[in-house]
């Protein structure tokens, strides 16, 4: 009976050590923080101006697979949204007609999907590029004239010819324990339009 319990015993603690020395495949990591666009007074000389802070918000989640020589292969995940309240509005006195805009939220988003490689090296450093596409909703104003009659459009573009491009991300990450990971990422997103948005992401990690 002793040698039986003294055996099972063995044999769970075999197992959990096991366990804990498996090596660990997937990493998931959330970040969240502040993004940056250039163009936020891009469009104020529309009718109504729908004007944008240049500082917003950025998350975003990835999905990682380890490959050999601490290099990393993933799938991500993230959003940008600027916005700002506009009391603003455009009178026509020619035609008696106007627009007006009170406590109007403009929201201006980007969705972006990706696909990267990631490296790590030994003095916690880590270096990712990849290759992008995104989908983007920002809101325009426009007057046409319809029969003779003056008329406010009021625009919402999604998309554009050129929505694929290229980013690369320099993180740096404090160990919490075995399994998960704190740091901080900067992030640059560039496309043929030219620069899309600079990102700062404090981003938690866990390994699987």
């Amino acid at each position: 009976m002793k040698n039986r319990l003294l055996l099972t015993i063995f044999f769970l603690s075999t197992s959990l050590f096991a366990q804990e020395n498996k090596e660990q495949k997937i990493e998931i990591s959330f970040s969240y923080g502040l993004s940056y666009i250039e163009y936020s007074k891009s469009f104020l000389d529309d009718p109504v101006p729908f004007e944008l802070p240049n500082i917003g918000s950025f998350y975003e989640i990835n999905f990682d697979f380890k490959l050999p020589k601490d290099r990393y292969i993933g799938l991500g995940y993230s959003r940008l949204q600027h916005a700002k309240n506009i009391d603003d509005g455009v009178i026509l006195t020619s035609t008696n007609t106007g627009l007006v805009l009170q406590n109007y939220r403009n929201i201006h988003t980007k969705d972006f999907y990706d696909v990267h490689f990631r490296t790590v090296f030994k003095n916690n450093l880590q270096f990712t590029l990849g290759a992008y596409y995104f989908i983007e909703n920002m809101n325009r104003s426009d007057i046409t004239n319809i029969d003779n009659n003056t008329v406010f459009v009021l625009i919402n573009e999604k998309n554009r010819a050129d929505n694929l491009g290229l980013f690369g991300s320099l993180e740096y990450y404090f160990k919490l324990n075995s399994y998960a990971e704190l740091g901080l990422k900067s992030k640059f997103y560039y496309s043929l339009n030219g620069v899309e948005t600079i990102a700062i992401l404090p981003t938690l990690r866990v390994k699987l």
